[in-house]
């Protein structure tokens, strides 16, 4: 028995227009006669038991040599290459990998091995900043904002005196794919206005990330700042994982 586009559509549960895209795509199987598009039952009933029919969870991609990836990644950097640097990332994102398993076993590792090169004078300041400026582009390209109630209000900046913005970039991006709503403010912000904002957003946490030694002593200051509007402060450094800060951030 056949039955009409109109008539499958009801007994699928959806917009006529809906079940019209599906035959055009092949999804579901019709014969045309004339203008119209009749179905079988035995398909519409074939389609609507494909639909009720649990998806399974993506395939993630499984990394056996993070080196290779990171080797990888560093030569696109090293030499400017964006589009190389971008291939590399979005074929690991669109494996399935998590924007914080990206950033601790690629951004993090090459970006230090990038800082030891300037540091030994192996690259300019400008080819540092060059790789630096298309890590923040790639982070954009792995941001997630999952569905679901927001953990909490957080702002992530840097204190006066910091000028680094990449560390702060990847605090944000942790945060938002953990279900943080996060107000990101750059660099070196004052810590008078900062508090501000904290209490005008009602902010539960503020992430604070600080590099540069002699910035610390501005992060303890906002610390101090922020301590009488009850807002928790985590102070960002080197030695301290993205991971850690999720943790922490979740005591809150």
């Amino acid at each position: 028995m056949e039955v009409d586009l109109t008539e499958a559509a009801a007994r699928l549960g959806v917009h006529y227009q809906t079940a019209y895209k599906w035959v055009r795509d092949g999804s579901l199987v019709a014969l045309k006669r004339g203008a119209a598009y009749e179905i079988t039952d035995a398909e519409v009933e074939r389609f609507l038991n494909a639909r009720r029919a649990p998806t399974p969870p993506p395939r993630v991609t499984v990394i056996r040599d993070w080196e290779v990836q990171r080797d990888r990644l560093y030569r696109y950097l090293s030499v400017g290459d964006e589009l190389g640097a971008r291939a590399v990332v979005d074929r690991l994102r669109d494996g399935g990998l998590e924007p914080l398993v990206l950033m601790e076993e690629l951004f993090t590792p090459v970006l230090a091995r990038i800082g030891d090169d300037w540091s030994a004078g192996r690259i300019s300041v400008a080819a540092e900043h060059r790789a630096s400026a298309i890590c923040e582009r790639l982070l954009a390209r792995v941001a997630v904002h999952p569905r679901g109630r927001p953990r909490g209000i957080a702002i992530v900046a840097t204190p006066p005196g910091e000028e680094h913005s990449l560390p702060a970039s990847m605090a944000t991006v942790a945060l938002r794919a953990d279900r943080w709503q996060v107000h990101h403010l750059g660099t070196q912000v004052p810590l008078g206005d900062l508090a501000d904002l904290a209490r005008a957003v009602e902010a539960d946490l503020v992430v604070l990330s600080v590099i540069n030694p002699s910035a610390a002593e501005a992060g303890e200051q906002a610390r101090e700042a922020l301590a009488a509007t009850g807002t928790k402060v985590l102070l960002g450094a080197s030695s301290r994982s993205l991971r850690e800060l999720i943790d922490d951030a979740r005591r809150t």
